[in-house]
């Protein structure tokens, strides 16, 4: 096997690693903010995004983005009720 052609299946390989590792997941995979009330001491003080955000981060060691974290609350929300 060529040395280019090597490095075009590492490239690919790594790529899928990428696409699959950054792969937005479903909201039950997150601590469950819906019956929260933001701003309050139940939520630290926080938006219930920005509490969802922290507590990923406690869990799991990984930031969400502020989209994503919004993105979540709403699908968890709507889940809710």
């Amino acid at each position: 096997m060529s040395g280019a052609v090597r490095l075009l299946l590492v490239l690919l390989a790594l790529g899928t690693l990428v696409a699959i590792a950054t792969a937005p997941a479903s909201a039950a995979q997150y601590t469950n903010v819906a019956g929260l009330e933001p701003w309050s001491a139940e939520s630290n003080y926080m938006s219930l995004a920005g509490y969802l955000r922290w507590m990923t981060f406690r869990e799991q060691g990984v930031w969400l983005s502020m989209p994503e974290a919004q993105r979540i609350v709403a699908q968890q929300q709507m889940e809710a009720e």
